[in-house]
């Protein structure tokens, strides 16, 4: 369902799509299309004129019948080395280099192979690579292995015998998997093309953030299929690697083993002393890969600001720095983009500079901001958006004009199959931190989440700025210098907004993780969300962590998981999770049916003490009145026809109740001190 309402079928302009941006590199690429088709028809009216690729033409006469499946893969083989044969013939490369054809297009030379650098398992029909003509440092080259490898992979033709409708499902089905195996290990892919072919028909995909185009059938039995397809192989050969999919501001450094990424630099350091717009970095490690096939894309490695000299200089203990490049719902005038999260670590550095209590426990931004593309040899830096990869095609995918982030729609039911307007950003900041996988103790959990909600509250007071997303992904955590405690480290602020700005409720969506969203975020109550949902989200984690383990060795048994309630809060509809929180959290009997099934660590009764000391202050507080006890939804004596609603009435007392949950989690810290570092 997920992919069905991304999936947009017959989509015209896809063969444009890969054209060249450059005017004259674009003439150059029509006028060798052009040449090479009419060679392809003349050949192909005439038998009696002999070709390397005769069995490709008396194939398409015979009417493009086959007995097997595996008979595709050569005659996709062959038109691929008809248009590569001629892309390389000196009259293309006359004139300025600019206008010379850049690389070709061709098969791995085997076919329903295995493709090697994943996890995953697969064999693909056929592999299809890019082959420069002199150098590239942004597509991927290496000298062929034995079996070809996802991370130099172009794209992927899934190859059937027929072209029903079935058929052609199951072929775009398969090149999902492929592409998302072609995300996690191209570290510099920012959007990915795909082929099939069924039978005789050839079709082109476009896999976007947001999207999945797919383009009309490409015949080859026809003449105006056939010339499409050699355009697209033309165009592809012809256009800037950009048009390909790649990042040009990711370079391969092959000799080192390492990637050169230029971050842009912050504005108030482009000055009177320097006047670079850049920042360089160098990484050979991955945190995380954009291991999902739509959405943000985000991608975070370990970097060092050093130009290495050797393979040793990028090695993680080298790293002090950790890049974020990631693909976030924004608004075309970067001004008025309320979810920026280079500015937002700005502020938040400048304004809680003097807070010793929160010192290192929020990323210091070092370099950041959008990502900026020269579209062409003669064009100015544009920034790279989903809006400037497809060109005049967004319009047919996008939100309204007027609703330009998802996330102001007010009809989402008419906007959820419409792609967001997305923007590239990269940031680099310091220190680096530690999955909470890597902790081994409740006690440093608490003392982790003591750091992180205490710097949640100082940005919310004092720099206005409210995270949203509090979750076992954003919260991180390093040791002290002397090696005997630990610190929390918030990160990620893609979804925060600065309470300053008079309209930041508009900005506002369903944000955050699932299992650790909100009621009101849930229920899309963006009049109530406050701080206090950010602390609603903390108690969860703290509740699943201590539920599900640190890490997956941890974790309970098939048949325990099938038994803990805690599993409803990221199963089934959204009204149904919303129930669920409701009715687990609404007094302290139903929280300890949830909390008895914590695992049985070492000190886990000091983490149920906490979960119930902090259920207590956010649902059932006792200096409150019984208008803000319990999450369950109350008859109104008064209102018949409105409810009470304890969850939503807490926001008017949110600066009250976020203190005192500090007050119980830093007790909880502070108390535990002691066993806490003698476990070290």
């Amino acid at each position: 369902f997920y992919v069905e309402k991304r999936l947009r079928l017959d989509f015209d302009g896809l063969v444009e799509l890969a054209a060249p941006v450059d005017v004259q590199l674009r003439e150059r690429a029509e006028d060798a299309a052009k040449e090479i088709s009419e060679e392809f028809e003349l050949i192909l009216a005439s038998p009696d004129i002999k070709d390397s690729n005769n069995e490709l033409f008396s194939w398409i006469r015979g009417g493009a019948t086959i007995d097997r499946e595996k008979e595709l893969y050569d005659y996709f083989d062959m038109l691929l080395q008809f248009v590569s044969k001629r892309i390389r013939r000196p009259n293309y490369a006359r004139g300025p280099h600019s206008l010379h054809p850049k690389r070709t297009i061709d098969a791995f030379e085997k076919h329903d192979v295995k493709v090697e650098g994943s996890e995953q398992s697969h064999r693909l029909d056929i592999v299809v690579e890019c082959t420069p003509i002199g150098q590239s440092s942004v597509i991927p080259v290496a000298p062929r292995p034995k079996n070809p490898r996802y991370e130099n992979l172009f794209t992927a033709v899934e190859a059937k015998k027929t072209n029903s409708k079935t058929e052609v499902g199951s072929a775009c089905a398969q090149l999902l998997v492929y592409m998302r195996e072609t995300y996690v290990t191209q570290w510099n892919r920012r959007f990915i093309w795909g082929l099939t072919m069924c039978r005789d028909a050839i079709r082109v995909y476009s896999f976007g953030n947001d999207h999945l185009l797919g383009s009309k059938d490409m015949r080859l039995t026809e003449r105006d299929g056939r010339t499409k397809f050699i355009q697209l192989l033309v165009n592809w050969s012809f256009c800037e690697e950009h048009r390909l999919g790649y990042d040009p501001t990711m370079i391969r450094l092959p000799e080192l083993r390492c990637w050169q990424i230029e971050v842009p630099a912050l504005p108030e350091t482009v000055g009177e002393q320097t006047s670079a717009t850049s920042k360089y970095f160098y990484t050979r490690c991955t945190i995380a890969a954009a291991d999902h096939l739509f959405g943000r894309h985000t991608r975070t490695f370990l970097a060092t600001n050093n130009k290495p000299t050797c393979v040793e200089d990028t090695d993680s203990k080298n790293c002090k720095y950790v890049i974020k490049d990631s693909w976030v719902e924004s608004t075309h005038n970067a001004d008025d983009d309320m979810r920026d999260e280079a500015k937002h670590l700005h502020k938040i550095h400048k304004r809680l500079g003097k807070f010793e209590d929160v010192k290192g426990c929020y990323p210091t931004i070092i370099a950041g901001g959008r990502i900026r593309l020269n579209r062409s040899d003669s064009s100015e830096a544009v920034d790279d958006t989903t809006a400037s990869i497809l060109g005049d095609l967004f319009n047919d995918v996008a939100v309204p004009l007027g609703d330009s982030s998802s996330e102001n729609s007010s009809n989402k039911s008419e906007c959820s199959n419409l792609a967001p307007f997305r923007v590239h950003k990269r940031i680099a900041t310091a220190p680096v931190g530690k999955p909470l996988r890597h902790l081994d103790c409740p006690l440093k959990l608490i003392k982790v989440m003591a750091d992180v909600m205490r710097v949640h509250g100082r940005m919310r007071w004092d720099a206005d700025i409210l995270h949203r997303d509090i979750s076992t992904n954003n919260v991180l955590f390093y040791e002290t210098d002397d090696g005997q405690d630990v610190c929390g480290l918030l990160i990620d602020f893609d979804h925060a907004i600065d309470c300053s700005v008079s309209n930041y409720r508009l900005h506002m969506d369903r944000s955050a993780t699932l299992p650790f969203m909100s009621i009101n975020n849930l229920e899309t109550n963006v009049e109530l969300i406050a701080g206090l949902d950010d602390w609603e989200s903390a108690l969860y984690m703290l509740c699943w962590i201590g539920t599900y383990g640190f890490n997956a060795n941890l974790a309970p048994s098939k048949e325990v998981y099938g038994k803990l309630k805690i599993r409803k809060w990221c199963e089934g509809l959204l009204d149904d999770i919303v129930d669920s929180k409701r009715q687990d959290m609404d007094s302290a009997a139903s929280f300890y049916q949830l909390t008895k099934a914590l695992l049985p660590y070492a000190h886990v009764e000091t983490l149920q003490d906490l979960t119930d000391e902090l259920r207590t202050v956010l649902f059932e507080n006792p200096n409150l009145g019984p208008e803000f006890h319990g999450a369950l939804k109350k008859p109104n004596k008064l209102d018949r026809k409105n409810e009470i609603d304890p969850v939503a009435n807490r926001k008017h007392k949110e600066r009250e109740l976020m203190a005192l949950l500090q007050e119980v989690l830093d007790r909880f810290a502070r108390d535990t001190k002691v066993l806490r570092i003698s476990r070290n």
